[in-house]
């Protein structure tokens, strides 16, 4: 029984399409990715935590936690593979009953991990594709800085690996049954991952489709400070909804009409900061005996290339209103050209 708990944005999607592609393939080898929900089990994880109780939304996930459990506790084959990285926010108790609801099933823990020189402008770009207007310099200096707000404590609950896995872990899953699973570097081909997971999984990696279409596509500079303004003026309460029409809707408009593909800057400093703290984070986990598929050096941040970055790279806080216009003139070109052509109702 292996649960795939995090951490955002180290490819998990990916994993979870390459599960769900190869869901036939896999349970001929012996390995249910049950299907609850769509890619991942999101819905399930949000009934186990109780997210939704006393809400609208509670009828439509009550149960699946329980579901999910049964259909793994049903399996005749060697492996059930449970994958959210919204399990990564689960607190100590909330983790004790995950693990323990699966029985005398002998539970294995996934932790998959990137470079934080890498996660940092990843999850500030999440966090706007759900909804949060937070700046790029204020999330940075509250990250950076520890500080306890919730942007802070949201980022580290996930990132920190060695934390997550001790309130995960606990007495309750010994080292050898805890694996994580390191992101190769930037540049490597993108099935090295899912081959680093499958050899948890006990497959051969190799055996699987892995060309799967990118379906978190990243945003430049220019459209992930267009869409921060955008939750600023337009954010919905109900972020379920408003995520589904966002990702349906805006977010292709602004991948395909702004060419922008600048990467988010990271100053000098702020290198140094999270190079100590990754630092700080590897040392933990290798005191901690885990399973390491990949190697903890791909967790440790690379010096900045300079040469895709202009003189003074381009920052989202400041780019200027003139910048912003003509993007979004280009936005609403492209949203016009792709919307259907209206009947002239026969004149």
């Amino acid at each position: 029984m292996l649960l795939h708990i995090g951490a955002p944005k180290t490819g998990t999607t990916y994993l979870q399409q390459v599960l769900a592609t190869n869901r036939a393939a896999l349970a001929e080898q012996g390995v249910l990715y049950p299907r609850v929900g769509k890619l991942a089990h999101h819905t399930s994880v949000w009934d186990l935590r109780g997210k939704y109780v006393g809400k609208p939304q509670e009828k439509k996930f009550a149960g699946k936690w329980d579901r999910l459990v049964e259909r793994a506790r049903a399996w005749d084959g060697h492996t059930v593979v449970v994958s959210s990285e919204l399990l990564v926010f689960c607190d100590a108790d909330e983790a004790r009953r995950a693990v323990t609801s699966f029985g005398d099933l002998e539970v294995h823990l996934v932790y998959t991990a990137r470079d934080l020189q890498r996660q940092l402008p990843a999850v500030w770009q999440e966090q706007v594709k759900n909804m949060r207007s937070v700046g790029y310099d204020d999330f940075l200096t509250d990250v950076l800085g520890r500080r306890k707000k919730r942007i802070s404590r949201h980022f580290w609950e996930a990132q920190d690996a060695a934390a997550a896995l001790q309130r995960w872990a606990g007495d309750l899953v010994p080292a050898e049954r805890v694996h994580v699973v390191t992101a190769p570097p930037s540049g490597a081909p993108p099935q090295t991952l899912w081959l680093r997971f499958a050899d948890v999984v006990g497959v051969p990696g190799a055996d699987f489709v892995t060309d799967i279409p990118m379906a978190n596509e990243s945003l430049g500079v220019t459209s992930a400070e267009l869409l921060r303004r955008f939750n600023e003026r337009h954010a919905r309460t109900e972020i379920l909804e408003w995520r589904s029409q966002v990702m349906r809707q805006l977010l292709p408009a602004l991948v395909e009409a702004v060419p922008d593909r600048d990467r988010l800057p990271l100053g000098e400093e702020q290198q140094r900061k999270i190079g100590e703290v990754a630092e700080e984070i590897t040392g933990r986990l290798a005191r901690a005996g885990y399973d390491v598929v990949g190697s903890l050096d791909d967790l440790c941040p690379r010096k900045s290339r300079r040469s895709w970055v202009r003189s003074e790279p381009r920052h989202p806080d400041r780019l200027s209103e003139a910048e912003l216009l003509e993007a979004l003139l280009d936005v609403l070109d492209h949203v016009i050209r792709q919307r259907p052509q209206a009947s002239d109702g026969g004149r």
